[in-house]
């Protein structure tokens, strides 16, 4: 059964910038975390930027986690990113979703439902489209 998972992307410190994906443009392709995850492939990632409080893509897991040398997020995920924002100004709230931003607080990533998945679908297709 496939899980759906809102994966945070920056923090306080070291928030993303508006243009990330001219910067940050592995971020299409991999994504790091503090431990290891329960993430499995084929489940579905919504990013969200952190201190912008934005959804600004969905991606699928292509692979289990894997270990490397980087001292805050040793854990990473290879992923196809699905459908994406590359300006956070443009990006929907956290809250069109259907989820509040400070269930993310302190958090690298939480489970979400199906319905939480479809409604940032829906609207990031609306931006993106």
């Amino acid at each position: 059964m496939r899980g759906y998972w809102l994966k945070a992307i920056g923090h306080a410190r070291g928030p993303l910038a508006e243009h990330w994906i001219e910067e940050r443009a592995e971020l299409l392709r991999r994504t790091g975390f503090p431990r290891r995850p329960r993430i499995a492939p084929g489940d579905r990632l919504v990013l969200y930027a952190s201190v912008w409080r934005r959804v600004f893509a969905l991606a699928e897991v292509l692979g289990p986690p894997e270990p490397r040398d980087h001292p805050r997020w040793p854990w990473t995920l290879p992923i196809e990113t699905l459908l994406v924002i590359p300006v956070l100004d443009a990006a929907p709230p956290v809250e069109a979703m259907g989820v509040a931003a400070r269930s993310m607080s302190q958090q690298s990533h939480i489970r979400i439902e199906a319905g939480h998945y479809e409604r940032a679908l829906a609207a990031i297709a609306s931006v993106a489209g």
